[in-house]
């Protein structure tokens, strides 16, 4: 009964949240993007810090403050874009959309052993959804990690699986993916958060060492499904996605380098991605948390 009451209180403000102009709404997520990098120190030095040693060069303290800044406002922004697109038909939202590469993933599905996108949290991922299900070519998923909260778990399923695209709890999803792939259709999965040692290695991301998740590389070396990066971003009050080709799989034999190639190779597409749209990047996560293992230095 409580989440239930949660939950419509949440989707309450979901739709009031909608009905303001997006001039307004710009303005009101700009205000709170700033507070928000004034009064949450711990974010604000994480944000900045990420930002700095990914730039040691490119950028001027005085630059890292100001895309600090815009990071933390666009971030806001992505919670008022969802509450805009929230009472929009997926044929009324797609007039916003300018979709590039979508030749990648059309070529890729064509190799007949379905397709994995790789992305991360770039730009409004969370509107990524209203680029699919208008392809009667195949059937799109997507795997995520469910949300504590009960009521927004609920609140954001029914956003991100109204234009056709499932999601897929990543604890024990590995049958149903692999089902999925053989049936040639898509799954699309976020992979640029920091990982524990035990389920991760660490692959070159703008200079530094970063733990990464190697299931995503362990599946694809599995299942030999074509592997293809993507991205949202957005530009004034229109959303570009962006398909880039194929990353060819690395298969030597050698289990444990072929791992860590082909999350290298996945890991750099990421970047990529990032260095085109750094103000849109999600740079409040310690993507660097987990330290390489080194060895006691000897006498």
């Amino acid at each position: 009964m409580r989440n239930e009451i949660i939950y419509k209180l949440l989707k309450l403000l979901i739709i009031l949240l909608g009905l303001l102009p997006r001039r307004v709404a710009k303005f009101c997520s700009d205000i709170l993007g700033l507070l928000w990098f004034k009064i949450d120190n711990r974010h604000r030095k994480i944000a900045l810090d990420n930002i700095s040693l990914a730039y040691p060069s490119e950028l001027s303290s005085r630059q890292v403050l100001t895309l600090g800044k815009k990071v933390f406002k666009n971030t806001i922004h992505i919670m008022f874009d969802i509450a805009w697109a929230f009472r929009k038909s997926q044929k009324e939202l797609l007039t916003y959309y300018t979709i590039k590469g979508y030749g990648n993933l059309k070529a890729a599905l064509q190799k007949g052993r379905g397709v994995l996108l790789v992305s991360g949290h770039i730009g409004n991922f969370e509107l990524l959804v209203a680029a699919f299900g208008h392809d009667p070519d195949f059937k799109m998923y997507g795997a995520y990690r469910k949300l504590d909260f009960l009521p927004l778990e609920r609140l954001m399923l029914e956003e991100r699986q109204r234009f056709g695209t499932t999601l897929i709890p990543l604890q024990g999803a590995g049958k149903k993916i692999d089902a999925i792939l053989r049936n040639k259709d898509v799954v699309a999965t976020l992979l640029d958060q920091n990982a524990n040692w035990h389920s991760g290695v660490n692959v070159d991301f703008f200079g530094r060492p970063a733990c990464t998740n190697k299931g995503f590389a362990v599946l694809a070396l599995r299942t030999k499904a074509m592997v293809v990066p993507m991205c949202i971003a957005k530009t004034g009050n229109t959303f570009v996605v962006e398909f880039l080709p194929e990353i060819p799989l690395e298969s030597t034999g050698d289990m444990i380098r072929d791992i860590e190639t082909n999350t290298q190779n996945y890991t750099a597409a990421i970047e990529a991605m990032v260095r085109k749209y750094p103000d849109q990047y999600f740079w409040v996560h310690n993507r660097w948390k987990t330290k390489p293992y080194d060895l006691i230095p000897t006498k």
